[in-house]
This record gives C-alpha cells, structure tokens and sequence, in this order.
C-alpha cells in the first residue's frame, strides 16, 4: 500500500499543478476569506468557531469592523493565554467569547443562533466531524463558511475518508506531502506530518480524518445543509472551502439526551416520551421537563 498510496499522491500534486490555472495564488487564499466577510457579515450576527488558534480572534475582530452585530468567538482555548483578550480592549471591541467543546450541547446553546457561521480548520481535530457539523447546524440560520482540510477522491471509492492516527510514516507521506502552502504547516500537522500526541487531555490538537471533497459533501447533507459554493482554491483538493445553507429539516438523529430522560419518564409515570413526532411536538412546547430520579 506504500508504493500505491506514495504513486497516488505524486499523481495528485502533478494533477494540481497541470490544473491550477483560474485558481486564487495562494499569496490570495487569506485575503480572499476577508473579501468574503466584508460581502455577507454586514448587518448580521456572525460566529467565528475555534476562532483563536493561530488567528486570535482576528476574523472575529474582522467581521465586526466589516459591520458585523453582534459577534461572536468560539473556541475550547483560554482566551487570556493569547492575544485575543488584549486586542479586545485595545479595540474596545464588543465581540462576545464562549469556551467549551463544540460538541457539549450546553456549549452550543450557550453559542446561540447566528446568521453567519464561520468554521475553518476545526473539524478534522476531532473523531466525530459529522457530530460537529450536526452542532454547526444548530447554531446556523443563513451560511456556513467552512473550511478544512480535505483529501483527494480515491479511485472506487467515493465518500472515501482516511483514519489518521497510528498510521506508519511510510502511510502518512503522501497525506503531508498535500498541504505545501507553507513549510511548517506538515510538521504541525499532529497525525499527518508527525505521529499523534497520545498525551491524555491532548487530542483535540491530532488531525483525526482526512476527508475527501464526496464524503464532505455527504455529511454536509446529513447534517441538514445545502452547498451553495464550493470554493475550490489552491492548494486543493488538500484543502477545500464550502458555503453552505442550513436546510428546513429536522436532525436524523434524536437528541443526545432524549433516550435518558425517556426512561426517567417511563420510570416515574409509565408513559413514553413521544418518538416519531418528537420535533413536532417540542416546537408546540408539548415536551416535559423531565430530569432522572
């Protein structure tokens, strides 16, 4: 699998650089995100998830000077450990900030509801990336902007994904080889460029998946969004850019605590919480209030 998985990958780079024609230089990859902001934050609130890494706000920071309101900055990280906390002041700006996990349903609620959702280089540092996009839904009304890193489509095998960690170094070179846009970018890589970090209370920093572009489009969709772009930039296909709108769908899925708090109901009252109506029914305010014992 060495030799094949080392061929692919030289095939794929020479394929980006034969098709790279139309693409944005990646001198242009940054300021085109911007250029985006400034068309769609004015006037509407907006969300900048796992906004400090690297950044320190500044997309949040950014979408308010662009006539974003409110604003909002989402991350697991401590914002007094960067510079976030300074620039606020600094700015005296009014972007509010929200620690937690984006996949504690208590952190999604305290996010709340925006109209513009901003999400890049989150959900391939988790095991569950369609678990996060399923919370992106809940806190977006009008688009998604996401960005991460992506594979390229392997042969036979659409919706194809790649499980990172503990992959041999021989198995890992074509995936580091991909994201050339910097030189220091594989090595930082946890999973990718470098073995994971085992280290207990760590993971979040490993890169999980390697998502291709089908399987990305598939969980988009099973999350309840609709692309409406796909900003293919250089260096695709080992990053992609997806807009998407949220779709009028209820989740597949019940609530993470509906089974739980069904069997506190049958236990104190032999009733069944509702199933199959479930979301009808918790718009009409019909569900109880049902905590265990």
């Amino acid at each position: 699998m060495s030799l094949l998985s080392r061929t692919w990958g030289r095939w794929e780079r020479q394929r980006r650089r034969r098709r790279r024609g139309g693409r944005p230089l990646k001198e242009d990859w940054l300021p085109s995100q911007y250029d985006w902001i400034r068309t769609q934050a004015p006037g509407k609130s907006f969300v900048d998830v796992g906004g400090l890494f690297m950044r320190n706000g500044e997309v949040a920071f950014f979408a308010e000077e662009a006539g974003a309101e409110p604003v909002t900055c989402f991350d697991v990280g401590d914002p007094d450990l960067c510079e976030f906390a300074v620039d606020r002041e600094r700015r005296g700006s009014s972007v509010r900030f929200v620690q937690g996990n984006l996949e504690d349903p208590a952190t999604v609620a305290e996010i709340g509801r925006h109209q513009i959702v901003w999400c890049t280089g989150v959900i391939y540092h988790t095991p569950n990336p369609l678990a996060q996009l399923i919370q992106l839904r809940e806190i977006t009304t009008e688009l998604l902007f996401l960005g991460t890193l992506t594979i390229p489509e392997i042969p036979g095998f659409p919706h194809a994904c790649v499980y990172y960690p503990y992959l041999p170094e021989a198995e890992r070179e074509p995936y580091a080889a991909g994201p050339d846009w910097g030189r220091e970018v594989p090595a930082g890589l946890l999973g990718i460029g470098a073995p994971i970090d085992e280290t207990p209370m760590r993971g979040f920093g490993n890169c999980w998946w390697g998502i291709s572009l089908s399987a990305l489009r598939a969980m988009l969709r099973s999350a309840r969004f609709e692309i409406v772009e796909e900003r293919r930039i250089f260096p695709s296909p080992y990053l992609s850019e997806i807009v998407a709108r949220p779709i009028d769908a209820d989740p597949m899925l019940p609530p993470q605590d509906y089974f739980r708090r069904r069997g506190a109901l049958r236990e104190k009252t032999g009733e069944r919480l509702v199933f199959d109506r479930y979301y009808d029914e918790l718009r009409a305010g019909k569900i109880p209030d049902i905590e265990p014992g």
